[in-house]
């Protein structure tokens, strides 16, 4: 933040153009990382906990068997079932999955409880955005933490499936509110020509690769839940003894004096005695956006129908939440589906972390670096490139040689989960860019809603098989390929450039 005479000579009427890159913007950062560890960790649990080892014998051996398929036979299974201390497995990760025995016909159960966890998630979403932004962006930031960790743990001592599934559901519940009001809290603490290098270097990408290092590590299912519950306390350390409400929203809701006061702590501790600022005229500048917030905007409280209250916030919502809706499901489809391509899970998924990473990198350096590499063209290029793997895939089904072109298959689905992973980030940004103040955190929740109903419907897509039985291998890519094509079309031509666009605090009629 610089002295306010430097305001008034460069004409600055926007609290946007305040923020700065100062040490609080960098905690705010530090804090945003950790958290975004808990949410993708939590998100992602069940890739490395439900995957599925392959039944080797059963009955001390008396009973081998070259596939799970063999294995589920009737009378084979009914026989390891009676000796279930006596299956052998091989196995890259001990999951729920061969602790509760999900093959054979409850394998669907499995992918159930995923759906139901998913389900909590959306349900979180949900509520958090409409929470944030009637009583703030930091407490039910903070209580969210707080209960994934309580959960986290509980969860790491369920003795049946069905108890580990409540769990793990209520945890989602509160994690979906953290991924709703994390991004939204990062945005409005940081300078807006940092936002989209900053959503790129903070995201999931990284945190792929970490997961995927902490699973190689310990490798049973109850102590990863512990190592990743553990993991969320320093952020909750930070935001409870370290960082501030958001001014924005102190401002948008008229809370001038705490907003002034908020400000003045954050210049202070970012400690430039350069850059001393003036409380009154401070608090001016904060009345003045307020008063212009406040005309032109209702002074009942927002609430999800104004997401459609113009043509504009309509178009924006469907287009953002359908981005989020289909990036996500292709991306999950294919992450929960690891475990049947070639290569180990935590290789996979260690690679696919750092292509994301590098990808996101790459794209956040041409975003600030040239001023025509927008979000339309970026996301355009996610896409293409994802229609382009999915594609080459179907090719491969088609042609019956799935096994001698494996290496092909398998860069092909690391590729679209990069890809889809940097729609994602793109979307995010453009959601908070184009939706006003007043209604951000909802549409933002109804972002995460839609993608969490892709994660809801994701585990399910490369296992249609055990519902409407063998024969359509290719249907799960034609589905998948369906909503990239969508995707594109609706992103580049329904919804206006935001690159480098102030803020909108209300709702333009």
């Amino acid at each position: 933040m610089e002295k306010l005479n430097f305001l008034e000579k460069e004409k600055i009427e926007h609290s946007d153009d305040l923020l700065r890159m100062g040490k609080y913007a960098i905690l705010v950062c530090i804090f945003t990382e950790i958290a975004m560890l808990s949410q993708l960790s939590n998100t992602m649990f069940m890739i490395y906990a439900g995957s599925t080892p392959q039944i080797l014998s059963c009955h001390s051996g008396n009973l081998t068997f070259s596939s799970n398929l063999e294995a589920c036979q009737e009378e084979n299974w009914k026989i390891c079932q009676n000796h279930s201390s006596q299956i052998t497995f091989d196995r890259q990760f001990y999951g729920i999955t061969e602790q509760f025995l999900l093959f054979c016909d409850d394998a669907k159960l499995e992918k159930l409880g995923i759906s139901i966890q998913m389900f909590g998630l959306m349900l979180g979403c949900l509520v958090f955005g409409q929470i944030a932004d009637s009583y703030g962006r930091r407490i039910p930031m903070l209580i969210c933490l707080i209960m994934c960790t309580i959960f986290g743990i509980l969860s790491a001592f369920a003795n049946n499936f069905w108890i580990f599934t409540a769990l793990r559901t209520i945890l989602s519940f509160f994690n979906g509110g953290q991924c709703t009001v994390s991004v939204v809290y990062m945005i409005e603490n940081v300078p807006k020509k940092s936002r989209m290098y900053l959503s790129t270097l903070i995201s999931f990408s990284p945190n792929v690769i970490l997961l995927g290092i902490l699973a190689w590590f310990f490798q049973k299912w109850d102590h990863l839940a512990i190592v990743i519950s553990v993991l969320i306390l320093p952020s909750v350390i930070i935001i409870s003894g370290f960082l501030h409400e958001s001014p924005r929203w102190l401002m948008q809701k008229g809370k001038i004096d705490e907003a002034q006061k908020t400000i003045l702590k954050i210049n202070k501790f970012d400690g430039s005695k350069s850059r001393k600022l003036d409380p009154v005229a401070l608090s001016e500048i904060l009345k003045n956006e307020h008063a212009q917030f406040s005309e032109n905007s209702s002074k009942t409280q927002h609430s999800f129908k104004d997401l459609v209250s113009t043509k504009q916030t309509a178009i924006g919502t469907f287009v953002i939440g359908f981005t989020f809706f289909s990036t996500t499901f292709i991306n999950y489809a294919n992450m929960f589906n690891l475990g049947s391509i070639s290569g180990s899970i935590y290789m996979n998924s260690i690679m696919i972390g750092s292509l994301r990473y590098s990808v996101s990198i790459f794209c956040g350096f041409l975003d600030f670096k040239y001023l025509c590499f927008n979000r339309k063209i970026s996301h355009g290029l996610c896409s293409l490139m994802t229609i382009c793997a999915i594609l080459v895939t179907i090719l491969i089904k088609v042609s019956g040689e799935s096994e001698a072109f494996g290496i092909i298959v398998r860069f092909c689905v690391l590729l679209s989960c990069t890809m889809t992973s940097q729609a994602i980030i793109v979307a995010s940004v453009t959601c908070n860019e184009l939706m006003p103040t007043a209604i951000r955190s909802l549409a933002y929740s109804v972002a995460q809603l839609s993608s969490r109903f892709g994660i809801v419907l994701s585990p399910h897509l490369f296992f249609l098989h055990l519902y409407i039985g063998d024969g359509l291998d290719i249907l799960p890519y034609l589905i998948a390929l369906l909503f990239a094509v969508a995707d594109l079309i609706f992103f580049k031509y329904l919804i206006p450039e935001t690159k480098n666009k102030p803020l909108e605090d209300h709702i333009r009629k």
